[in-house]
């Protein structure tokens, strides 16, 4: 194993384990160098969402607010988990986190590089955080019906507007399940109008349909499991 996954996996000896099982040899795993161009590729994607169209609908710099937004989890998946893209392009990327660190504690934001990042956010980014605050929902749902299994988190997967249609986001979902079906790892997914039908395609089950608001929309999202070789 190479330094760089060294560092990255030094929290536990699990870990270790974690990153032969789960790295991608023929993927670009992205590094801290990667940041600033992956939050814009997050930004450019997710801008195209309805749910973050509803939440951005008032602030000014929508291109920042999601950069700042969109940073802390690819920090918190460089430090804790699995950011993969095709190349280094970074045409699409897939961020993977191992349950036992898929809640995004402070500690654990802070370990990672993001904290600035939440301060900028808090700064420049309020109208949309507060049109955000239900989105925890989620995470508080996630752990509820996910405890006591042995699952990847899939905490974002963007590809780049000018590379979609092009089947990259499947090529990514489709190379971490030969992983997880390998190890007997179900996948977990939080789905919104625009992308249910998507991972319905690829073998993910509803479990749960929750509804977000956001301002004074109410917004669906679906929790989604896809067990180890699609048994259902």
């Amino acid at each position: 194993m190479n330094n760089e996954l060294n560092n990255h996996f030094k929290l536990t000896p699990n870990y270790f384990e974690k990153a032969t099982m789960f790295e991608l040899n023929n993927f670009y795993r992205l590094t801290e160098k990667d940041i600033q161009r992956a939050a814009e590729v997050y930004a450019r994607a997710y801008s195209m969402i309805t749910l973050y169209k509803k939440a951005l609908e008032d602030v000014e710099d929508k291109s920042l607010i999601l950069k700042n937004f969109f940073e802390i989890p690819i920090r918190f998946g460089i430090k804790y988990g699995f950011p993969y893209a095709p190349s280094e392009q970074l045409e699409g990327i897939s961020i993977w986190i191992p349950y036992e660190k898929a809640n995004m504690t402070m500690w654990r934001i802070i370990r990672s590089g993001g904290f600035k990042s939440s301060l900028e956010l808090v700064k420049n980014g309020r109208a949309f955080l507060a049109s955000m605050k239900e989105f925890s929902l989620l995470d508080k749902e996630r752990h509820k019906n996910m405890t006591g299994k042995r699952y990847l988190h899939l905490m974002n997967l963007a590809v780049d507007p000018e590379y979609q249609k092009k089947g990259i986001g499947s090529k990514l979902l489709e190379a971490m399940f030969e992983k997880t079906d390998r190890c007997g790892y179900s996948t977990y997914v939080s789905a919104d109008l625009d992308n249910v039908d998507f991972y319905k395609k690829h073998g993910f089950k509803v479990i749960k349909e929750i509804n977000i608001k956001i301002k004074n929309y109410d917004l669906p999202n679906w929790e989604m499991v896809r067990n180890p070789n699609n048994i259902t």
